[in-house]
């Protein structure tokens, strides 16, 4: 059984580009925000977990060395979509 090993995009392809990921704070989301942080974005990362989202920002933060924004957020709630937005915009432009 061959396993593919290398990654899908080069180094830095994300680089000066922000993402959002929503349920960052654990399982594919965390996974895909660590995958983010390595090809050089900075990640906004949202659940109605706060605490989890600080506790996984500090972790990726750590141990990739990029920046990662938590912001509390159900995103059945348009009003708390768009104050996610809003900060998002306000942290990274």
């Amino acid at each position: 059984m061959n396993l593919y090993t290398q990654p899908m995009l080069k180094e830095d392809a994300l680089k000066d580009k922000v993402a959002v990921v929503t349920g960052g704070g654990s399982g594919l989301g965390k996974a895909m925000t660590k995958y983010f942080l390595q090809l050089g974005a900075k990640v906004v990362i949202t659940s109605r977990n706060l605490e989890k989202l600080q506790t996984t920002a500090k972790e990726l933060e750590e141990e990739t060395g990029g920046k990662v924004l938590c912001v509390q957020c159900d995103v059945r709630n348009w009003d708390e979509v768009e104050a996610m937005k809003d900060a998002a915009v306000k942290e990274f432009g």
